[in-house]
């Protein structure tokens, strides 16, 4: 029995290298492509074309500069198609094909029982993500976390706040050759701040430190909270003395200090889904990464005047657009994210969970959970 098993082996490889594989890939070397179709993965074209669902790495080698993340592949995206299959790679299929219970599939079908997940199989990190999230929630007892609240960059009235105090100097020696000016402020370090107008201040009372952001076109200033500073106690002509403590981002004298708001909210409540919600636009990324990740916060164009309160959830969404025939496809969702701070000229959320690489500035948003 073993050894017909090894001949039946053998005779798969030699059928895969020397023509196996069907017709239309069978020309050595032949420069091929083929055009995606809706419901597509590489898994499916690999089996139609290479004659082995297990020669998807292939494609995906091929087409590494196309293909952000193996698990998204878009209609109408051309993709080149090997003529030729290494000795290697088609051993590799074979092996694969060769595991105990190999006729039989998980039920993601992405992997056989027997075979180690690799990085790209979405069910190896389900556990890990269900067992997180649990953590989180369960340790959660406000929709929105205070601290998101307070570091969250915010939209206000074109020009930005007004009668603001500010970081005017610092009581530390200058232990390295730099200007105050270009030295960041430390934590713990004891500044003197002008105090915003009309605002009388006592000993332990918080103040937030900010500097300005872009201006958004037909919108409003972003606010970039930078840090807190603790009144120690006041001094004459409206100044302070007080001390960093906490920072966003660096802090430097000459940046704008103002009221430190906090959000009220109702401990255990949270938002509940809702069907055909809100539809906005990312207007802009705090620190404009290339790729944001968790915990990036996002300017919406919508506010507080088309209803959004903090906690609200978004669904952020590829535009599917259409398909070869012209037959809208459905968006599809890179990730999700809380509304965390809302003004009348705008909302700030977090990213708390990203599916898919593509969340960029100008990309469509739908509340799919509004707080009771």
């Amino acid at each position: 029995m073993p050894r017909l098993r090894i001949q039946l082996l053998a005779a798969l490889l030699a059928g895969l290298l020397a023509g196996g594989r069907p017709l239309d890939a069978q020309q050595a070397g032949e420069a091929r492509t083929y055009t995606v179709k809706q419901g597509d993965t590489l898994w499916s074209i690999a089996k139609a074309l290479l004659g082995d669902p297990y020669l998807w790495p292939e494609l995906y080698r091929l087409n590494v500069g196309a293909i952000a993340d193996p698990h998204w592949i878009y209609p109408g995206s051309t993709l080149k198609v090997p003529g030729t299959i290494s000795k290697d790679a088609a051993a590799a299929a074979v092996a694969a094909a060769a595991q105990p219970g190999a006729e039989e599939y998980v039920a993601s079908g992405l992997r056989r029982p027997n075979e180690r997940p690799t990085i790209f199989d979405p069910a190896t990190r389900k556990q890990e993500v269900r067992t997180r999230e649990s953590l989180i929630l369960g340790a959660r007892t406000t929709a929105v976390r205070p601290g998101d609240f307070i570091a969250a960059p915010f939209v206000w009235a074109p020009g930005g706040l007004t009668d603001l105090g500010r970081l005017e100097w610092t009581n530390e020696s200058q232990g390295i050759d730099l200007t105050i000016e270009n030295r960041p402020v430390q934590i713990g370090e004891d500044v003197i701040i002008r105090l915003p107008k009309g605002v009388t201040s006592k000993a332990n009372d918080r103040l937030l430190v900010y500097r300005l952001g872009p201006a958004l076109a037909g919108q409003g200033q972003i606010i970039v909270p930078t840090g807190i500073v603790k009144v120690v106690e006041t001094t004459p002509n409206g100044r302070a003395r007080a001390m960093l403590q906490q920072k966003y981002e660096d802090v430097f004298l000459g940046q704008p200090v103002t009221v430190l708001d906090t959000l009220v909210s109702r401990p255990n409540v949270f938002p509940e889904a809702v069907a055909f919600g809100l539809v906005s636009r990312v207007k802009w990324i705090s620190g404009e990464p290339v790729i944001p990740t968790q915990g990036n916060f996002l300017i919406l164009a919508a506010g507080a005047k088309d209803g959004l309160v903090a906690g609200d959830q978004v669904a952020l969404l590829h535009d599917g657009g259409t398909d070869l025939d012209g037959r809208p496809v459905a968006d599809q969702v890179m990730g999700v994210a809380q509304v965390t701070r809302v003004t009348p000229w705008g909302a700030s959320a977090v990213l708390v969970k990203q599916t898919g690489p593509s969340i960029e500035a100008g990309m469509k948003v739908r509340v799919t959970a509004k707080m009771p």
